[in-house]
């Protein structure tokens, strides 16, 4: 804590003077003789406290207590005065001065002030930093001219993240100040902005005191203290890797997020580094690729049931293979967006009710994970049902047939891309509404299309007629044609003359 006395009584002055370095030998104590040099030392010298004598030459206490309400309101200020000036300084009442001392000084009432202001500005410069660390990790302002930079300048920094209990958090939060205290660390431990069950410690030191096996050691240590008086240990840790610019801030948070994601996904007992999760965890994109696609086939099946139990093993699968959190992050989204699609597809309303997709960072365990998803599937197979019970699969097949028929179109793409069910379910449903095969309804869709263009007297040649009815071989539709209508083309084509504009 920096200190300014400003007093013109030289004895008196070196007096008070002694007494604060009695009080704590690491105080900063500045001194000035009268009110021109005080006002001179604070705005080079920017101390925390002024402790100013209320008659002075030049400029008076109150002048000085005026200045800096106007310029310095973060600046705590002491009025020392004797008993008949008091009175008068009452005045700087207006300019929020609280503290007065009455000459001659006592340490008795010295000593109890000083706490007080030292405790304050301790406080207040606690909320600076982390108001400044909140900032850099979420790249709001230029970290340049942070409060943090004296405390990084010639050092490192790792941010870490402990994922504790819903509801968990002033108690933790306590504990571990107290105890990087303890430990002389330079520490600001803050709640994350968007996830209050996350707590967010920044360390900065030298290289050594933030190597792995250091964070490891402290990391497992608060844990042990957090489960002794809490009962309840964190759910995950994550560290970032170590960085040395409060450019990278946002930078080291995400790390540090995806490495406790790593710790959560994992069920690890002990701190994530984000350096060690590309090396350590595999990712296989195939692997979720060829599970949505099952997950996608049960679900439009309405197998609620099988597709639960798809989530569970993957889970347990997931926890047991060391896969990164990257992939537990794709998967969990490409879970929820085979649901909606699904939804999606089956809705004619304006707005369908669409899961949202949440962060994995709201659950407390892969067990609450696995329950939150096995409710949507159970939820959106039953909404599925309700959809399909007043939507005609079959007639909207053929108003597909109606509206592509030129184009190569199928029974089992429609199953797959579009209606998102079971091929071979599709295909009995569609033969037992329609009394023929998707392929034989196909055929004569177009068969009808070709022959009222023949009919049509828009001259187009039956080559022509092929291609635009899906034919890419002339001789196999004229074939086809035959045996569907008992002539060629070519004969109904002239069975309809081209009535001319004369005519």
């Amino acid at each position: 804590m920096k200190i300014l006395v400003a007093d013109d009584e030289f004895f008196a002055r070196k007096a008070i003077v002694q007494m604060i370095r009695d009080w704590d030998r690491q105080a900063d104590v500045l001194e000035a003789e009268d009110g021109s040099s005080a006002l001179q030392a604070l705005e080079t010298d920017r101390p925390d406290v002024l402790l100013t004598d209320i008659r002075m030459p030049g400029m008076d206490g109150i002048q000085l207590a005026a200045h800096i309400y106007h310029r310095y309101p973060q600046m705590s200020v002491v009025i020392i005065s004797g008993f008949d000036e008091f009175p008068y300084a009452q005045e700087a009442i207006r300019y929020k001065v609280e503290n007065y001392l009455l000459k001659p000084i006592d340490r008795q009432e010295l000593y109890p002030l000083l706490d007080q202001l030292k405790a304050r500005i301790a406080a207040r410069q606690e909320e600076a930093k982390e108001h400044a660390l909140a900032a850099g990790f979420y790249g709001e302002i230029d970290p340049r001219h942070s409060p943090l930079a004296a405390d990084i300048e010639g050092r490192c920094y790792r941010t870490i993240v402990f994922w504790l209990h819903p509801g968990q958090y002033e108690a933790p939060a306590l504990l571990f100040k107290e105890m990087f205290k303890r430990q002389r660390r330079h520490h600001v431990v803050m709640s994350d902005r968007h996830h209050p069950h996350l707590l967010l410690a920044w360390l900065c030191g030298s290289e050594t005191g933030l190597a792995y096996e250091s964070i490891r050691i402290v990391c497992d240590s608060l844990n042990d203290q957090l489960r002794r008086e809490t009962g309840k240990p964190c759910l995950a840790m994550g560290a970032s890797a170590r960085f040395s610019e409060l450019g990278q801030l946002a930078e080291s948070y995400k790390a540090a997020k995806l490495a406790a994601l790593q710790s959560f996904a994992a069920s690890t007992r002990t701190v994530v580094c984000s350096e060690s999760i590309r090396k350590t965890f595999r990712y296989d994109a195939d692997l979720i690729h060829e599970w949505s696609l099952a997950f996608q086939r049960k679900m439009a099946m309405h197998q609620a049931e099988e597709a639960a139990d798809m989530i569970r093993s993957w889970l347990k699968r997931f926890s047991e293979c060391q896969y990164s959190a990257y992939m537990l992050q794709d998967w969990f989204a490409a879970t929820v967006n085979v649901m909606n699609t699904l939804i999606g597809r089956s809705s004619h309303e304006v707005e369908a009710s669409f899961i949202e997709q949440r962060s994995l960072f709201d659950y407390c365990s892969l067990q609450h994970l696995e329950e939150g998803l096995t409710g949507w599937v159970h939820e959106v197979c039953e909404l599925l049902k309700q959809k399909e019970a007043k939507f005609d699969l079959v007639e909207n097949i053929k108003k597909d047939v109606e509206i592509h028929y030129a184009s190569r179109i199928t029974l089992e793409e429609l199953a797959k891309h579009k209606y998102f069910v079971d091929p071979s379910y599709l295909s009995r449903l569609f033969k037992r509404k329609s009394g023929m095969g998707f392929a034989s309804y196909l055929l004569s869709v177009r068969m009808e299309k070709a022959r009222q263009m023949l009919e049509s007297g828009s001259g187009l040649s039956v080559s022509d007629v092929a291609s635009a009815v899906g034919f890419n071989d002339d001789s196999y539709f004229i074939q086809m044609y035959k045996k569907y209508f008992g002539e060629t083309p070519g004969k109904s084509k002239n069975s309809k003359p081209v009535v001319s504009d004369n005519d």
